[in-house]
């Protein structure tokens, strides 16, 4: 599963910038891919379960402009990040809800996602982002 996930998220990668043509190179590097266009460095930590390790691993990375943490669209997933909300509430993170089998996805930056919601009502407003696919 991880393999088809990183191959999946860098077909993404490649797919997003057809016309800004500014990704110069993708590195896969273990379970991560290191994103660099011309004007910056990305990365993408490919986790197809969430865990508590992903955040040691974030810590890490601040040489990067963005951060992505592409995981597979799942319940399991989904209640981790209910779960431990204010642990995924980092600056210039995003997170990508992959379904490789049906090619949809769904995006979340929960830093300003925190900052648009009612916090009593995260769970609510997370299951409803999910609830459209």
């Amino acid at each position: 599963m991880s393999q088809s996930l990183i191959e999946w998220s860098e077909q993404y990668f490649k797919h997003r910038d057809i016309i800004e043509k500014k990704l110069k190179n993708i590195n896969k590097k273990d379970n991560s891919l290191i994103l660099e266009y011309k004007d910056d460095k990305k990365i993408a930590l490919i986790k197809p379960v969430l865990d508590k390790e992903l955040f040691a691993n974030l810590k890490e990375l601040k040489d990067y402009a963005k951060k992505y943490v592409i995981t597979s669209l799942s319940e399991t997933n989904i209640d981790f990040l209910i779960a431990n909300w204010k642990l995924f509430l980092i600056k210039d993170m995003i997170l990508m809800f992959a379904d490789i089998k049906s090619n949809n996805k769904v995006l979340l930056n929960p830093y300003v996602h925190n900052m648009i919601s009612d916090p009593d009502n995260i769970e609510k407003a997370v299951r409803t982002l999910f609830e459209q696919k």
